[in-house]
């Protein structure tokens, strides 16, 4: 069995990513202390087989530190995408533009971005939000990496 268990953002100041993270309604479910300024914190929903989102700060000026350059963003299904917006407003974030249908498709409920405070893209998901089961494009197939065949 697999299953996604934590996905990790490295962050600069714990106490300005706790608080976004909690007007999101992300409550600290664990921590892990690796050394005096080198911190692992789990936010989400508490209980088994939840995955969580891992805040890591690690004070360390070693320019070989992995910050996994190449990531997009991270999806969090909300419950009342407005209240979350107003929630979020009152500690001085806008979202990048107001709420919309992806692809302007009426299958699929609103979405919008934020940023959190280090700058990773937050997208916010009015729930339910499933998975869309869209065909895959033909190009996809057996295609290495999506890339498209010629």
């Amino acid at each position: 069995m697999t299953r996604l268990h934590h996905a990790n953002i490295r962050i600069t100041d714990l106490d300005r990513s706790l608080t976004f993270y909690r007007a999101l309604g992300l409550d600290v479910v664990g921590n892990l202390s690796l050394g005096p300024s080198y911190h692992l914190v789990f936010l989400g929903p508490d209980g088994p087989g939840s995955a969580s989102l891992e805040l890591v700060l690690n004070q360390t000026d070693d320019p070989a530190y992995d910050r996994s350059p190449g990531s997009g963003h991270i999806g969090l299904e909300v419950t009342d995408l407005g209240a979350f917006l107003e929630a979020l407003a009152r500690i001085g974030v806008e979202p990048e533009m107001a709420p919309f249908l992806p692809g302007g498709r009426e299958d699929l409920r609103p979405v919008t971005f934020v940023r959190d405070p280090d700058g990773v893209r937050v997208e916010l998901l009015q729930a339910p939000w499933s998975l869309p089961q869209d065909e895959l494009p033909a190009w996809a197939h057996g295609s290495p990496a999506g890339t498209p065949q010629h």
